[in-house]
């Protein structure tokens, strides 16, 4: 089980309607007071056994009795965590299987430690791992071939069971790794044993204790909602929800939709485990918890509790991580949304929405990591642009067409647009919807934008594989999609399809992979037949240091497409 602070429970498909759920205009402080503080713990407890450094083991190839505290590992690699395998000449160009072993003490159990309360976090490895305390395996992130999923950008949390840690013993961590195309390994911490409340430290979240009363406060809030939910009585869930309501992207009424929309579909438990409960600088009560809604994933979540009265008040994130069940994918489906500043103020506004494309071995959780949102914010405030949603779909390494690798095409253009115009308060228009990409995800910009113009408008490629084909699926699909070279795209269309959109795309004059001079080919050819673009080659490489500086050229391009069709 993979967990993220910025993940947000998505509670079943948005493809409902509103309109039959009754959400209060006001809400009572609800019962009285309650004792109960069996729900969650105080969070005050500091621990930490910090496993970054030396002392670890390591060495390529894979066999499952690796796994085993009593096997010998003396003759493997003395090693570092966090790593980087481009800085060992060996292993630069090394895909494949690797194992990192560690043998170390813990101390006598501290006083207020409890084995649930401690968590493992690994850190970020390259691409995918699974994790095996004392002989036993604790979690697993990504996929192994032959179904191989790359999961670099995933931040490793894991629970181990109750009695598993040797307290005042000896305690042997293994990982398994497998790295599938570039970098490899442990390449960010932190790494070690942490209890929450260390971890939220490590974070940047900061708080202090709360209150036995407040505990007990914050217990009947989720009591409440526990019960409503396994009695089915949404009008009791919705009387926990505070007016302005606003939590990971839902409204109440969204929230609430989808609750009934669950209630309907059978038996429902709502449950959170691992609670620990602090106060925050604004007094708000904060529960840091492992939430699990029947037939959902698991996410580990901060939720915010009115301190006065019994009612849950959202975290008004404006980026956060949603997903939703995808016919196209066979699967749940995720993607990140971005929402300006603004959004939360206002519930009149409607916004235009760009949608921007992960490159090869991506996701879209790989935006968390480049703090996307904080680089939006001061874009639009510095630049004057036009405040903008973004969503970032999960774009795998699928290329962003329909193959027996995934329907990604499918799943953006005939699912999450249509979700997200229904979900938020967007201009649901070609003429205010733009697409961007980065990578494979230029590449993808380009294909979705010029064979969805009823869609999409604005189309933005950062050093985007405009000279590929994409590079997916069985043979037999891969030359059904060769038409979908951006080049062979461009080049059989007249100029009156073409300018329909308005173009805007880089690419780095030492591209490894020579997108540069892709870029410049596409220059070429759009003059060629008179059509209007920005194009911008520049000094650098195949990296984020080449393009993220040029974001602002992209959003001004979408800004300019947007801004010359007012809403009415």
């Amino acid at each position: 089980m993979s967990l993220s602070l910025k993940s947000g429970a998505l509670l079943g498909t948005l493809l409902l309607t509103l309109a039959s759920v009754n959400v209060p205009t006001s809400a009572s402080a609800g019962p009285k007071p309650s004792t109960d503080t069996s729900c969650a713990t105080t969070g005050s407890v500091d621990f930490g056994v910090d496993l970054a450094g030396s002392g670890w083991k390591f060495t390529t190839g894979d066999d499952p009795a690796w796994a085993a505290p009593s096997f010998s590992d003396t003759g493997w690699r003395d090693w570092t965590v966090p790593d980087n395998w481009g800085e060992h000449p060996d292993l630069s160009s090394y895909d494949g299987f690797a194992w990192y072993r560690k043998t170390f003490t813990l101390p006598v159990r501290p006083a207020g430690v409890t084995d649930s309360a401690v968590v493992a976090a690994l850190g970020k490895i390259d691409d995918a791992d699974q994790a095996y305390l004392n002989g036993q395996e604790i979690g697993r992130t990504g996929g192994f071939p032959p179904n191989f999923d790359s999961t670099w950008e995933v931040p490793r949390e894991y629970y181990p069971a109750d009695g598993l840690l040797n307290w005042g013993g000896t305690n042997v961590i293994a990982v398994r790794v497998y790295d599938g195309t570039g970098g490899g390994g442990f390449y960010q911490g932190p790494v070690g044993l942490y209890s929450k409340a260390r971890l939220r430290t490590l974070a940047g979240i900061s708080g202090t204790a709360v209150t036995r009363t407040q505990l007990a406060h914050v217990c009947a809030v989720l009591n409440r909602q526990h019960s409503a939910v396994a009695k089915g009585d949404v009008r009791g869930y919705a009387a926990t929800l505070a007016p302005g309501y606003f939590h990971q992207g839902y409204t109440a009424e969204l929230r609430l939709a989808e609750v009934k929309t669950l209630i309907k579909s059978g038996s429902v438990a709502l449950t959170d485990s691992q609670a620990e409960v602090f106060k925050d600088a604004q007094g708000r009560l904060v529960v840091d918890t492992l939430r699990t809604w029947t037939g959902l994933p698991t996410t580990r979540e901060l939720l915010y509790i009115d301190p006065r009265k019994q009612l849950e008040l959202g975290d008004r994130s404006r980026f956060f991580r949603s997903g939703y069940a995808s016919a196209a994918m066979n699967r749940r489906a995720q993607f990140n949304v971005y929402l300006p500043e603004s959004y939360t103020r206002t519930t009149a506004k409607r916004y235009p929405v760009v949608y921007l494309l992960n490159g090869f071995n991506g996701s879209n959780i790989e935006w968390e990591a480049r703090d996307i949102d904080t680089v939006l914010d001061k874009l639009i405030r510095e630049n004057g642009l036009a405040e903008t949603i973004v969503v970032f779909p999960d774009g795998g390494s699928g290329w962003y067409v329909d193959t027996s690798a995934g329907n990604y095409r499918s799943m953006i253009v005939n699912e999450i647009v249509p979700l997200v115009d229904r979900s938020y308060r967007t201009v649901a228009d070609r003429d205010h919807r733009g697409i961007s990409g980065v990578s494979m995800g230029g590449q993808g910009a380009f294909t979705l934008g010029l064979t969805n113009p009823t869609v999409f408008s604005s189309i933005a490629s950062h050093m985007g594989a405009l000279s590929l084909a994409p590079l997916v699926g069985t043979p037999a699909e891969q030359a059904a999609n060769a038409g979908l070279r951006p080049l062979t795209l461009v080049a059989g269309m007249s100029a009156a399809d073409l300018n329909r959109h308005r173009f805007y795309f880089d690419g780095g004059d030492s591209d490894e992979y020579r997108f540069g001079a892709a870029a410049q080919q596409m220059s070429t050819a759009l003059a060629a037949k008179g059509v209007r673009h920005d194009y911008q080659l520049g000094a650098g490489r195949h990296d984020d240091a080449y393009w993220m500086p040029k974001l602002v050229r992209s959003f001004q391009l979408h800004s300019e497409q947007f801004r010359a069709h007012p809403v009415k």
